[in-house]
């Protein structure tokens, strides 16, 4: 755990009870995960050009069981290249991402370390429930060091397990994370981002309206 973690437990009296309550990561995890949707939709593309999902806090179930037997978890975001939900999605069946129903997990869930309540036993539970339900990368955002004295770890799917790479690329996906640090909506700070498979940061749609208008004004002042 990060100093600046303890400092700030320390110094606010009400932070423990705010700080046990949140389930969600608080403002700063919203942002993160509409950064790295957005950038998804805006920039990339599968091998293949097939359709991609892209959602936050959704469950992912691996069904076909008694409910009371199947693996549930709910990442922060998860990422499935091949796979569209489908038509009729506000009906209560189609609202949890099934394997039975898409025939494929997951390819990537990501998590976002921000609460007491993500403890190591309560990681390492999260990460057992992934590699039985097959997800073929897992990522850890670790922003407060509750867990680890790196920000960002890649777990990529070895037989039945999730190994620790030695980087933070998705190579499978031609995919990796990086903290970048600029602005966005209205805040500069240090962010979670995709970048492709050269490293580059993955343009949210923001960016790209942005480079096109310069583009537009530099073509009419010539």
């Amino acid at each position: 755990m990060s100093l600046a973690y303890i400092l700030q437990d320390l110094d606010d009296p009400d932070f423990d009870d705010i700080h046990g309550d949140d389930e969600t990561g608080g403002f700063a995890a919203d942002k993160t995960l509409r950064l790295l949707v957005s950038a998804l939709y805006a920039s990339w593309r599968t091998a293949d050009g097939a359709p991609f999902l892209a959602a936050t806090r959704v469950a992912v179930s691996s069904g076909g069981e008694k409910a009371s037997q199947a693996i549930v978890a709910v990442p922060d975001l998860l990422l499935a290249a091949g796979v569209a939900p489908a038509d009729a999605w506000w009906k209560p069946v189609h609202r949890a991402y099934r394997l039975a129903r898409f025939g494929k997990p997951p390819d990537v869930v990501l998590d976002i370390l921000t609460r007491a309540a993500d403890r190591p036993e309560t990681h390492a539970a999260r990460h057992q429930a992934y590699e039985r339900l097959a997800i073929p990368y897992r990522a850890v955002y670790d922003p407060c060091q509750l867990v680890s004295a790196q920000p960002i770890t890649v777990f990529e799917r070895q037989g039945e397990r999730l190994v620790a790479r030695s980087d933070a690329r998705l190579p499978r996906l031609g995919l990796g994370l990086t903290i970048w640090r600029g602005r966005f909506e209205g805040r500069d700070d240090e962010w979670l981002r995709w970048t492709d498979a050269d490293g580059r940061p993955l343009a949210t749609g923001d960016e790209l309206a942005a480079y096109w208008r310069g583009r537009a004004a530099e073509l009419g002042a010539t």
